[in-house]
């Protein structure tokens, strides 16, 4: 079928997604001049009355909450075929399931996704409603002017707390879904979605799935450095007996928020892995802001080269490089693995030949910049494949701009040169390589030098 062009007002740009009773579509709105998304009940749902009504009361749910923890409805509407659809912000950086893809963020920033997923939930649980289906790929990220937006959203299965006895259908997602709401007993209450807040803090800090219940495996297990505290909290929200689970979501998540405060949480980590996942998140978004500015003259390779600054603006980078080697500017870009060395990545490749970067026989010029993965050694990351045969110099860096390591091979193929650094910039730890067709080892350095987090 071919797409719509329209939901009233809002002109239709792509398809989103689709789950078991809606779809949602990227649309724009040409009146106010911005990005929405339009979540339109499914055809194959259109006379059923319990679904049609379920979709509406998610409508009403949210417009009646009105939290900026939840995904808010700005206007709902009707269909000629006789289908309803609401209309709510665009999220651009997509969901906490994608972020979680990329692997487990740094657990600060675990602990801070969690605190506002937490306090959406609680907006629920105090507008006297049970999510009931909270897992990562319900959680939105939206980019705003005061940084990122964490948002609760879909709330297809959602009920009021005072009707929670006459539940009559199991409803959730296996892995995130309490014991209770396996059965059509129906009797639950708000310790259900602790449960699935529990299930959410385990994938988040260990990358993995949440078993389903019992879960005897404690996120400590596996990922070392976890606190015995956030380990017991994360285990007594996934308890069979909800009775042993925190009261509420508010509960849950001051404790997260304490667990946070901790001083020894940052300090038990070494600098290198403490990078920062929001840049690394939003550097895999579909579009970054990138701006050349200092219009400058001369090449790569000739004395006295002028630089231009690149700053990607959501990745959080800036650098500086010759403009000859700004020929292909790629987002959200990821080195691949080789021998060994682990995926580097997604970050900000600025190259004469974006294609070629990976090839190490061929003539490309450009400089790769990306957060530090979480828990990575210095040491595996250094591109030893890049350069087959060449000579290494390594040595430590540090001074008022930031403290690092770097790797420096010379008399690679066809005369190329490899430089690569781990640098800790204004706290960030950021991974960089430069290639030179000509070898300059001067230039590679001013590239360094330019290197920081916006």
């Amino acid at each position: 079928m071919a797409p719509p062009d329209a939901f009233g007002r809002y002109r239709v740009i792509r398809h989103l997604g689709s789950g078991s009773f809606a779809t949602v579509w990227l649309a724009h709105d040409d009146r106010l001049d911005t990005p929405v998304a339009v979540k339109v009940l499914a055809e194959n749902w259109t006379h059923h009355l319990d679904v049609r009504h379920r979709f509406l009361e998610e409508a009403r749910i949210l417009r009646q909450a009105d939290s900026a923890w939840l995904i808010r409805v700005h206007d709902i509407g009707t269909l000629p075929d006789d289908r309803p659809y609401f209309v709510m912000p665009f999220a651009d950086q997509g969901s906490v399931a994608d972020l979680i893809a990329q692997g487990p963020p740094a657990l600060d920033e675990a602990l801070r996704l969690l605190t506002e997923i937490g306090q959406g939930v609680t907006v629920l649980h105090r507008h006297g409603t049970i999510h009931r289906d909270i897992k990562p790929s319900n959680v939105l990220l939206q980019s705003s002017p005061v940084g990122q937006r964490v948002l609760v959203a879909d709330l297809g299965f959602a009920k009021r707390i005072d009707g929670a006895s006459g539940f009559t259908a199991a409803a959730g997602t296996p892995g995130y879904m309490s014991p209770e709401q396996s059965t059509s007993a129906g009797d639950i209450d708000v310790r259900a979605d602790v449960y699935a807040l529990g299930a959410v803090a385990y994938e988040l800090i260990t990358g993995r799935h949440p078993p389903r219940p019992p879960v005897r495996v404690p996120p400590g297990r596996l990922r070392p450095g976890v606190p015995a505290a956030l380990d017991d909290l994360v285990m007594s929200a996934l308890a069979v007996d909800r009775a042993d689970r925190p009261p509420d979501a508010k509960a849950f998540t001051d404790r997260i928020r304490s667990i946070r405060m901790t001083p020894a949480l940052r300090r038990g980590a070494p600098w290198w892995a403490r990078g920062r996942p929001a840049r690394r998140r939003a550097a895999a978004g579909t579009a970054a802001l990138l701006a050349l500015l200092l219009a400058a003259t001369g090449a790569a390779g000739r004395p006295g080269t002028a630089l231009v600054e690149v700053r990607d603006e959501p990745g959080g980078v800036h650098l500086a490089v010759p403009r000859a080697w700004a020929h292909e500017v790629r987002n959200g870009w990821s080195e691949p693995a080789a021998g060994g060395r682990p995926v580097v990545g997604p970050g900000l490749l600025v190259a004469t030949d974006a294609d070629a970067w990976t090839d190490p026989r061929a003539p490309v010029a450009g400089v790769f910049v990306a957060p530090l993965p979480e828990g990575a050694d210095p040491a595996a990351l250094a591109p030893a494949p890049a350069c087959p045969g060449g000579r290494l110099e390594r040595r430590a860096l540090s001074g008022a701009g930031g403290d690092g390591l770097l790797w420096r091979w010379s008399g690679c193929p066809r005369s190329r040169s490899v430089t690569a650094a781990v640098l800790e910039r204004g706290g960030a730890a950021l991974y960089v390589e430069i290639r030179q067709p000509v070898p300059r080892p001067e230039l590679a350095d001013r590239v360094l030098g330019g290197v920081r987090p916006v």
